[in-house]
């Protein structure tokens, strides 16, 4: 009995002892795992930026916006009056390159009298100085050079020939409410003076070919004459209203051809 109880002791202890050798080997692997991890993985550090800032920092910055604004306002304000002085140099030689374009014009005019051979061009120059202000580097007195050329008005000379007498169409003038045509352009039809005079008098007057005055169809057929009409020296109507067609004349300039179906006028035609 005392023999096996001693070898089952013995048995226990063996146990034991390699259950304890099999945790502390397994707690050895975990810490060799965790310090690796530590090693090549460490924990990343996060930035926190601080909330406070020091007085002497903000003056600083303000100071060196102002410094900054100093350097740079000045050149701003130059490279703009730069900008400035290149369009007034451009509205200096406009100005002066429309009046040499006047000039050569009215020398084409006259540059060839009438019998008297000369150049067809002419050709005139300007020679001035300008001197720009501003920029960033002063700048001396630019020579400019402007230069038109023009052809004289010599126009050409045609000999009659007698050719071209076939084509030539009589021209011959109308107004739009007219049903006759006018050779005359100073025709008294065309020609309307008109004056007002007083309604109780129009019927006993006569016009400058000796006619009586009647009504107008357009604007008095079937009215009496009112306080006041207006006639014109050559015509034989009286009108109540100023505004009336047929004391307006708008002349037009046609062919004679394309009049087939008015007749002439009377005096002038």
């Amino acid at each position: 009995m005392l023999l096996q109880k001693e070898m089952v002791k013995c048995v226990k202890e063996i146990n034991e002892k390699e259950l304890s050798k099999k945790e502390n080997q397994i707690k050895e692997r975990s810490n060799c795992s965790l310090t690796t991890k530590t090693i090549f993985f460490p924990p990343k550090k996060r930035y926190r930026p601080s909330v406070k800032v020091s007085f002497c920092t903000s003056v600083w910055r303000r100071a060196s916006l102002a410094v900054e604004t100093a350097l740079v306002l000045p050149l701003f304000l130059m490279g703009a009056v730069t900008m400035i002085s290149f369009m007034d140099i451009y509205k200096v030689q406009t100005e002066h390159l429309s009046r040499l374009c006047d000039k050569v014009k009215q020398a084409g005019m006259y540059a060839y009298p009438a019998g008297q051979n000369s150049l067809e061009n002419i050709v005139l120059p300007d020679i001035y100085s300008y001197e720009p202000f501003g920029g960033l580097v002063p700048l001396p007195k630019m020579i400019t050079c402007n230069q038109v050329k023009v052809h004289a008005w010599v126009g050409k000379t045609y000999e009659d020939t007698g050719e071209n007498q076939e084509n030539i169409e009589n021209m011959v003038y109308i107004s739009e409410s007219g049903s006759v045509y006018h050779k005359n352009p100073g025709c008294s039809y065309l020609n309307v003076s008109l004056r007002q005079v007083s309604g109780s008098s129009i019927l006993s007057m006569n016009n400058a070919h000796g006619e009586h005055y009647t009504a107008c169809e357009t604007c008095s057929r079937g009215q009496e004459p009112a306080g006041v009409v207006y006639i014109t020296g050559q015509g034989n109507r009286y009108h109540n209203l100023e505004s009336c067609s047929g004391l307006k004349r708008t002349v037009k300039l046609v062919k004679e051809s394309e009049v087939s179906g008015m007749g002439p006028c009377s005096r002038c035609g």
